[in-house]
């Protein structure tokens, strides 16, 4: 037997009241002076055998009273352990409580371990339970594999406390839901215990809609496990984000200034924000930003802050303030050589060349250096990212562009003459390749503004730009001369795009650890309106692609993804790097290779004579906390409803008075019929009272 308020057991000391009582009855009351008892005989004083009795009883019902009453205020009850009961109603709790940061807003981590508390009185003797935070990654808290009432509570809310805040990373619904729901579906019971009657999974969330959901999506729920949603946080006051704008259209130079898109949501209180930049001087500039609810607006840094190192910026006039900052890592510029082999005058507007150094403009972030050699040069061959050849090209310089390409560099032909033709075979590895000059009296007269138009293989990776619906119509582009490519071997090239004669037009060809592209016309005027048509741009861009992402790695992370420090020094480790965090007093941490950051801020990578400063924000999915809609959960197939908690809290009150007996109010009548006793006793013992004489 235990007792819910054991302290009023101390009223038990009352029970010296009633014997005190007595034994002041019982002792005289006055003393009387009588005369000489020398003449009197000595006799005992008559017994009242039928008194004494009752006043014990009377003193025996007053005590028990009293230790009743105490009996009741401390609410006595026992666990009743009835194993038919308990197999019956046997069951398996998971609860997924959402760590991310959208749960830093206002008190949402409070209620959630509130909900916890409520999830936790569904637990009945031999249940089992299972707690675990969420956010990109599943941190099981807690494991109960038989529930135990107060002990396994106890257990419970020690590990939920060591869990003082949530992070700072994503959520992730669908990968712990289908992660867990997988566990519970593949736990098989022990032969020696009864099968589960209900699984049963509470996720405890502001369900936001930046919670990823992709893999539930198509995923088959087992039929067995339930699904329950605890939504918290609705009602909220808005919010803010921002985050980096990453260019749709790297060719369209804009001076390398970063863009940022501010966001608020369809609740937002607020329209008026403050964007700030902050310098790592200390610094900070600011510009009001206009931002109505619902909307979007992509601004750039303060025009004060030009040329100044900007390491964070930050959004003012924004009540939830866990997504208002975001971390900024310094651009390094890096150069990219480009090197044109022909004999082309780089002044000349009606040449290859001229129209190539004028497509790469430089930015903050690449520096393009355009510079030609002759292909009859007998020197070295200049080092290079891209090679672009509009001449036949000399042995020796031809044997350096093969082994080169080899290598892993990328060069691009443009097929202007039959003597190129040498050149191509070597290259492809083929012999007999031949080229055809296609005579101006095949095609339509350039001046008619006819001329040979492309048909383009669209799933290819150089030509996957021209999806985009502002670069995908060719309608317009002619080429008013071509050249017919011969003897081609049969593999190991591919046909970017065709004539409309069914020729080959470009080509592509992997060499080693190179690429070579080939193009039947040129894109000097004299040849084709590609130079001077809005294809010409995204297709030098998309050609150089590989050398571009590689120079531009970005430096910019979010929390939870895997960081591979050693790109920062040409993927090489050398020795082991260290990284520290940000903070005051933060502590370098050694890492071999790949570091996952689970905090925003600016980070350094420090190897054997490099150092590299990289930067973690949010996932910018956090910021949208407007909550998502419950009829899309059903949409995914997950066998849950939204109004299912309540009933489930009353059945698990039930089962739970079920398996707690307590007895308070059998004592209170206990103690009302003492009462009752007591009183007739007492009155009845009054009346037969009379004085004795002697």
């Amino acid at each position: 037997m235990s007792f819910l308020t054991p302290l009023y057991l101390l009223g038990a000391l009352g029970l010296a009241i009633p014997v005190i009582l007595h034994l002041l009855h019982d002792r005289p009351k006055n003393r009387q002076p009588f005369g000489s008892l020398m003449f009197l005989d000595k006799t005992k004083p008559p017994v009242d055998r039928k008194r004494r009795p009752t006043h014990l009883l009377l003193l025996l019902l007053r005590c028990l009273a009293l230790l009743l009453l105490a009996f009741v205020f401390a609410r006595p009850f026992v666990e009743v352990d009835n194993p038919a009961e308990a197999r019956r109603d046997r069951q398996w709790i998971t609860v997924l409580l959402d760590r991310s940061a959208s749960m830093q807003r206002g008190d949402l981590w409070a209620r959630a371990k509130a909900k916890v508390q409520t999830a936790l009185g569904q637990l009945g003797p031999g249940d089992r339970f299972s707690l675990i935070a969420y956010d990109d990654s599943n941190k099981p808290l807690a494991q109960i594999d038989s529930w135990l009432g107060s002990a396994s509570g106890g257990e419970v809310n020690a590990q939920l406390e060591r869990l003082a805040k949530p992070g700072f990373g994503g959520s992730n619904l669908g990968q712990a839901l289908v992660s867990v729901g997988e566990a519970i579906h593949e736990t098989e019971t022990e032969e020696d215990e009864q099968p589960f009657a209900r699984r049963e999974i509470i996720v405890i969330s502001d369900l936001q809609k930046g919670s990823r959901l992709n893999e539930v999506q198509g995923y088959e729920w087992p039929a067995e496990i339930r699904v329950t949603l605890e939504q918290i946080g609705d009602g909220e006051q808005g919010n803010v984000g921002i985050e980096q704008v990453a260019s749709r259209v790297p060719w369209a130079a804009n001076g390398g200034a970063p863009s940022f898109r501010i966001s608020n949501s369809p609740s937002g209180i607020s329209d008026e924000l403050e964007f700030v930049a902050h310098t790592a001087a200390g610094d900070a500039f600011s510009q009001k930003v206009h931002v109505p609810p619902g909307r979007s607006r992509v601004v750039e840094l303060p025009a004060e802050s030009a040329g100044k190192p900007i390491a964070r910026l930050a959004i003012r006039g924004d009540a939830a303030t866990f997504d208002n900052q975001f971390h900024f890592a310094p651009i390094r510029q890096q150069t990219v050589r480009i090197v044109y082999v022909g004999e082309d005058d780089p002044n000349d507007a009606e040449g290859s060349l001229f129209y190539l150094a004028s497509a790469f403009q430089p930015s903050s972030a690449l520096d393009f250096q355009v510079e030609s050699v002759s292909g009859l040069s007998t020197g070295p061959l200049p080092e290079a990212d891209l090679y672009v050849i509009g001449d036949a090209v000399g042995d020796p310089l031809g044997q350096a562009l093969g082994r080169a390409i080899e290598g892993g560099v990328i060069a691009l032909v443009i097929v202007q003459s039959p003597t190129q033709a040498a050149n191509l075979g070597q290259w492809l590895g083929a012999t007999g390749v031949a080229i055809r000059e296609v005579e101006s009296s095949d095609l339509n007269s350039r001046f008619s503004g006819q001329g040979a138009k492309l048909e383009l293989n669209l799933d290819h990776p150089v030509l996957m730009v021209f999806r985009d619906a502002r670069y995908s119509n060719f309608t317009n582009l002619h080429f008013w001369k071509h050249r017919e490519l011969l003897n081609l071997p049969d593999d190991g090239i591919d046909v970017l795009a065709r004539f409309d004669s069914g020729a080959p037009a470009w080509l592509s060809a992997d060499r080693g650890a190179g690429r070579l592209l080939v193009m039947a016309s040129g894109w000097k005027p004299a040849d084709s309106q590609l130079a001077l048509s809005t294809k010409f741009i995204p297709l030098l861009y998309s050609i150089l692609r590989p050398v571009l992402d590689e120079k531009t790695r970005s430096r910019q992370f979010v929390v939870g993804s895997e960081v591979d420090v050693t790109r920062f020094n040409n993927d090489q480790a050398d020795g082991g790097v260290t990284i520290l965090p940000p903070g005051d007093g933060a502590k370098p941490m050694a890492v071999d290779a790949m570091f996952t950051p689970r905090a925003p801020g600016l980070y350094t990578a420090n190897g054997n004579g490099w150092s590299e400063t990289f930067a973690v924000n949010l996932p910018p999915a956090e910021s949208r906390t407007e909550p998502i809609r419950m009829d899309q959960f059903k949409k995914l197939g997950l066998p849950m409803s939204a109004t299912a908690a309540a009933p489930m809290v009353i059945e698990a009150a039930q089962k739970t008075e079920t398996h707690r007996r307590e007895y308070w109010q059998w004592a209170l009548a206990a103690v009302l019929l003492f009462v009752t006793l007591e009183t007739v006793l007492a009155a009845k013992g009054s009346r037969s009272a009379e004085p004795v004489m002697t």
